[in-house]
């Protein structure tokens, strides 16, 4: 162990941007799926890969047993709770208490004690409120941002601003109200499709794109109707690009300032929504480079930390057809999925290799466990192993089980549900497409029938 601390508390929540939004913003239409978001409250144990050896993990719900061996074994090294924060089926995203808030109400979660905690390091995914008062409570270090900080720099309000700031091609704007709204996205609708982005909108949730005058006048009823309750308007607008790819720049900012480069992930998006990460090419970097793209990282951060702000950045890059590059599309002022994509590759460069990270969204209604699931990739020889060097490394469980849990803690079995595993594929004597078949596979032998 070095000098830097006696150990980190790994914990965090990944729909921060619910609770940095105004609630009494005017929000854009979208379909309620409870399933999904069941998945989301369970996805914080996709931050082990951040732990180092005897850091902490503390996760809503408490990580599957046979997927924390599974983890140990080939090499990943961190102590978790054993019992929930909270049972599954209090509720779903609508309930008020983040992780930090739960956190507070408890002083014990299996045989961890929080308060032999005293010395460590508080390090959250996304700075939330409850964030400090946890850290005070329990005696945590803590070297975050104020709340009122990071969510006025995870603001697209603030990444637009940022934009002009830096003196880069900007063409949205924001507007404020129901006749705003209609009367500039009829000027852009004559140009071609637009979006409409809610502030604190994330992952295919507030991204609305408008084609046609008539979706346009009925999204604009929709908001108007809700401007007559009271609700605020405050929306961006920018003309809908043609991209080639998606890609993000990853960095940290010192509380000195210092700014400190990580990676480039090219990423794979649908319908505005993460569906994967993988390493930049050498194309794509060379481009960077040609572009003075890197130097744009850097101003932006050197705005980022004149705004208060230092940790973890990943900033979401567009490359459009025309070939210009769209250096700052929008600043997460966070942790992100491409930088736990990053991590897990830091572990497979000890063993010579590398990955990319994606998931399966699936409907089951079997009763299987997540060891018949090891068990039987490994039995078809894709399990990932550092010693066979190639396969699957599965990242999650909770997420693909939650809401076969919450279904039976209502008394409810064999009902179809929703589930999703995030894994990491790492090529080696087979390419991506043979491992992907074999994993399909594997879950259609396992009756769980594919999504996507």
């Amino acid at each position: 162990m070095n000098d830097r601390r006696k150990f980190e508390l790994i914990i965090g929540t990944f729909d921060a941007e619910r609770f940095w939004r105004d609630p009494n913003l005017a929000k854009l239409p979208s379909f309620h799926d409870p399933e999904m978001e069941n998945i989301v409250m369970a996805m914080d144990e996709l931050l082990f890969p951040f732990c180092e050896a005897q850091d902490k993990l503390i996760t809503r719900y408490r990580m599957n047993v046979c997927h924390k061996e599974y983890l140990h074994e080939i090499g990943f090294k961190f102590l978790s709770n054993s019992t929930d924060l909270e049972s599954p089926d209090v509720g779903s995203v609508g309930r008020t208490a983040n992780i930090f808030d739960l956190l507070t109400s408890a002083d014990r979660m299996g045989d961890m004690d929080l308060y032999l905690l005293d010395g460590a390091r508080l390090s959250p995914f996304a700075v939330i409120p409850g964030a400090d008062r946890t850290a005070t409570r329990y005696g945590l270090e803590q070297d975050f941002p104020a709340i009122e900080t990071v969510q006025t720099v995870n603001s697209k309000l603030y990444s637009t601003e940022l934009n002009r700031r830096l003196d880069l091609r900007c063409d949205s704007q924001t507007v404020y109200s129901p006749e705003e709204l209609l009367a500039s996205g009829l000027t852009l609708l004559n140009q071609g499709p637009f979006l409409i982005k809610d502030e604190f909108g994330v992952s295919g949730k507030g991204n609305l794109l408008i084609e046609s005058e008539a979706i346009l006048r009925r999204v604009t009823s929709y908001v108007a109707d809700q401007c007559s309750k009271g609700k605020t308007v405050r929306f961006i607008i920018e003309p809908f690009l043609r991209k080639e790819l998606d890609f993000s720049c990853q960095f940290h900012i010192d509380p000195d300032g210092t700014y400190r480069h990580i990676s480039v992930q090219q990423l794979v998006n649908h319908n505005f929504a993460y569906q994967g990460s993988y390493t930049a090419d050498d194309r794509l970097l060379h481009m960077l480079q040609e572009a003075k793209y890197f130097d744009v990282m850097k101003r932006a951060a050197r705005e980022l930390y004149r705004s208060g702000y230092h940790g973890d950045v990943c900033v979401d890059s567009m490359l459009l057809t025309d070939g210009r590059i769209v250096p700052i599309v929008e600043v997460n002022a966070r942790r992100s999925m491409s930088l736990i994509k990053h991590y897990v590759d830091r572990y497979l460069k000890k063993h010579d290799t590398a990955g990319s990270m994606t998931h399966a969204t699936l409907q089951f209604a079997c009763d299987v466990s997540f060891d018949q699931l090891l068990e039987s990739l490994d039995r078809e020889g894709v399990l990932y192993k550092p010693d066979r060097g190639f396969g699957i490394l599965p990242l999650s469980a909770n997420t693909l089980f939650i809401n076969k849990v919450v279904s039976e803690c209502k008394g409810i079995r064999n009902k179809q549900v929703k589930g999703r595993l995030y894994y990491s594929l790492i090529e080696g004597e087979w390419d991506n497409e043979r491992l992907t078949t074999k994993v399909n596979e594997v879950l259609s032998s396992l009756s769980f029938k594919i999504a996507r």
